[in-house]
């Protein structure tokens, strides 16, 4: 039986982020479902049990970091790779390692198809299925 599919959960306020997030990752063998904002991504992640949630940080509803720390509470070892313009605001960081969560999956943007690769694989999610 093969395994399982690596359940990635991709959450953007902008869905042509989401769109292009989503198509970057295509050629991976990923089980992806998209949210457009914090609040419907833990209740996506509440039916779908993601293995690593791609967000990012300001968004309408429920801000990514209060997303990551709702989803933690159900989810213990869910990985979060974060994509932000933030992401090097010192309050940013402290947040981000006061839940727990590695800086080196703290991705600015603008990034590359590669960053978001590799930060994936850092995760434990490399990506399969690319040639």
């Amino acid at each position: 039986m093969p395994a399982s599919k690596v359940k990635l959960l991709i959450v953007d306020d902008e869905p042509l982020i989401l769109e292009i997030i989503t198509s970057m990752l295509a050629i991976c063998t990923y089980d992806i479902k998209g949210a457009y904002d914090g609040a419907e991504a833990v209740a996506i992640a509440k039916e779908f049990h993601p293995d690593c949630v791609v967000t990012g940080i300001m968004m309408p509803k429920m801000d990514g970091l209060q997303e990551a720390a709702a989803i933690l509470q159900f989810q213990p070892t869910c990985k979060f790779v974060f994509v932000t313009t933030i992401a090097y605001q010192p309050e940013i960081r402290q947040e981000y390692e006061r839940l727990g969560l590695d800086l080196r999956l703290l991705l600015p943007k603008p990034f590359q198809p590669s960053d978001l690769l590799n930060a994936l694989a850092l995760a434990g999610f490399p990506c399969s299925g690319a040639s």
